[in-house]
């Protein structure tokens, strides 16, 4: 081949050698880059078949570069203290896209809560770009359905209605000698409804309205003339909220009969719901079907406001007339009156606070300034089957298919392929050791090329100036 053609195989390696200097650099460069994939160079030889009288055979003539192939291999998970950063275990990527629906794929899952519009808030990257999930309750997705993660400014109020609580009676209370029922002591329109020594003990309910104004119920307990028995009476501390009317029975709501066994547990109950602010006899009126409701429930009217709320005292009426108690039952005991816990699921109004959970099914959680929580989210990864051939790097840690390539997206979770970890990075998959090893073999051939160069062109030198 001649001096000629040993100076440009020599020249090829010194080619092949430089870019993959550079991509060893690269690698180098991005060891602290979040989520960022290696690459590895790989080279090739390139031989001419020769033939002539003498011989037949082959020679070399250098090498190229065939690939540059990236190496998506686990990387290491990096801790953090913030709850919208995520690392991916196992495979996938997460999806995001920009404001024109274009969708990228990356494993960088340094996220932050973003203003999107007046309303809303969304979980965008350092690029603008937004992270996109589907509806929490759903399980499966495709790249069509998903869409970026829209969190409300603000949770709007809800209503009580639901309250469960937990009573303990006093079983040592004397029955009435002459039953002096707590309905017919009621007076909504007195300066005091019920006046003390009508009753044995009474219990404050903090609920809210459906505007999330908080409000608060009294619910007074009494013995009546039969033995193990009390009756209980719901009424709101001000009458005058009462938009029903003005009548003797304005702001109450609910009457009840509670008859407990010989250990304490409730064994029958009877409840009328209050609906006439102007008449009410138990006598006469017909009581709730506990057996259809399960639990007695009553309609509170505050200035024409509405709601319907169920009183859940640790028992319900299954369908054969039977009294079901949880562990949480009230009960007759020989203790004083006390309430061992109470519940109700209204609240008021909340702005946006936090996001403080996401689950590694890729649950989103978002936290408001009322105390409450909500789902917003799901978060979906893709994969893709054969990444080598599948995508590309664009850069900014962002990955796009090749054309025609389309992702399957699926839920995160233990069993998945993947599932994600939050106040987690994943970390370069940067080998710095094995990277370092590269550079010093390539830069010992890149210096032997050059060598080979030198010592040709001096060889060639010397034979032009003795002929």
């Amino acid at each position: 081949m001649g001096v000629f053609g040993s100076i440009y195989t020599c020249y090829s390696g010194i080619c092949v050698t430089s870019l993959g200097l550079h991509v060893t650099s690269d690698n180098i460069t991005n060891l602290n880059t979040t989520g960022f994939k290696g690459s590895r160079c790989e080279f090739m030889d390139k031989v001419a078949y020769a033939s002539g009288e003498l011989f037949t055979g082959q020679k070399g003539l250098g090498s190229f570069v065939k690939d540059i192939r990236t190496l998506y291999d686990q990387g290491s998970i990096i801790t953090t203290d913030v709850f919208t950063d995520l690392a991916i275990l196992g495979k996938g990527f997460f999806v995001i896209s920009d404001q024109k629906g274009n969708f990228f794929y990356t494993r960088d899952g340094q996220f932050f809560v973003n203003e999107v519009d007046e309303n809303h808030f969304a979980l965008q990257n350092s690029l603008g770009l937004y992270l996109l999930g589907a509806d929490p309750t759903v399980t499966t997705a495709d790249l069509t359905s998903l869409r970026p993660y829209l969190i409300p400014k603000v949770m709007d109020p809800k209503g009580t209605g639901e309250i469960s609580l937990q009573l303990i009676l006093d079983s040592r209370k004397s029955a009435e000698e002459v039953n002096d029922p707590l309905w017919s002591n009621y007076d909504g329109t007195k300066e005091v409804a019920l006046s003390e020594g009508k009753y044995d003990f009474v219990w404050d309910l903090p609920i809210y309205d459906n505007l999330g104004e908080n409000r608060h119920l009294k619910l007074y307990v009494d013995r009546t003339a039969n033995p193990n028995e009390y009756e209980i009476l719901i009424a709101i501390d001000d009458p005058l909220l009462d938009g029903r009317g003005t009548g003797i029975y304005q702001g109450a709501f609910l009457y009840g009969i509670l008859t407990f066994g010989g250990n304490g547990d409730i064994i029958g109950a009877k409840f009328w719901e209050i609906t006439n602010p102007y008449t009410f006899d138990p006598q006469t009126d017909p009581p709730l079907d506990l057996i259809a409701l399960q639990r007695p429930q009553f309609t509170l009217n505050i200035k024409g406001n509405t709601q319907k709320i169920t009183l859940d005292l640790g028992f319900k009426i299954e369908s054969d007339g039977s009294i079901t108690r949880t562990p949480y039952a009230t009960k007759l005991l020989a203790n004083p009156f006390v309430q061992l816990y109470y519940t109700q699921d209204g609240y008021p109004q909340g702005v946006f606070d936090r996001i403080e959970v996401i689950t590694e099914e890729g649950l989103i959680r978002a936290w408001y300034t009322n105390g409450e929580n909500i789902e917003v989210a799901k978060i979906f990864l893709a994969d893709f089957v054969g990444y080598e051939d599948s995508l590309i790097r664009i850069g900014g840690n962002l990955f796009q298919p090749k054309e025609g390539i389309k992702p399957f997206i699926f839920a995160p979770g233990l069993y998945e392929r993947g599932r994600l970890v939050s106040c987690a990075l994943e970390g370069s998959n940067v080998d710095l050791a094995r990277e370092m090893i590269n550079l010093i073999v390539l830069q010992r051939t890149f210096q032997s090329n050059v060598r080979v160069i030198t010592s040709l062109d001096q060889l060639l030198e010397d034979f032009l100036n003795k002929t």
